[in-house]
C-alpha cells in the first residue's frame, strides 16, 4: 500500500504587484490559513503545503519547474487573489507536468 502522507499538493496563490505590499502581505496570510485548513482536513489524504504568492510570470514558471522536479509534489492547488492575468500563467502551465486544481472564489 502506498503511504500517501509522504506526498503533498502545493497551494499556490496568484496576484499582482499593483495591489501593493500591504495587500499582498494580507493575501499571503490568508493563503497560509487556507493551506493550513486544507492540510488539516481529513478528506485530503496528502499534505497541503503553502507556497509564496506568485506575482510575476518568472515566479510562476520557476514554481512550475520546482513542482515538476519535486518527488513529493503531486500537483498544484491554485487560488487567484482577485484578478491575476491569465497571460502571466501561460509559460508556467506549458511546462507543468503535474495536475492542477484551480479554486474559483
Amino acid at each position: 500500500m502506498i503511504n500517501l502522507s509522504q506526498y503533498e499538493a502545493w497551494f499556490v496563490t496568484g496576484s499582482q504587484h499593483l495591489y501593493g505590499p500591504d495587500t499582498l502581505n494580507r493575501v499571503a496570510e490568508n493563503a497560509q490559513k487556507i493551506a493550513a485548513a486544507l492540510d488539516h482536513s481529513k478528506a485530503i489524504p496528502v499534505g497541503v503545503a503553502f507556497k509564496p504568492v506568485c506575482t510575476t510570470p518568472d515566479a510562476i514558471y520557476r514554481l512550475c519547474q520546482e513542482a515538476n522536479a519535486s518527488e513529493r509534489c503531486i500537483g498544484l492547488i491554485t487560488w487567484m487573489h482577485t484578478f491575476s492575468p491569465a497571460k502571466m500563467w501561460i509559460n508556467g502551465l506549458k511546462v507543468l507536468q503535474k495536475p492542477m486544481l484551480h479554486l474559483h472564489t
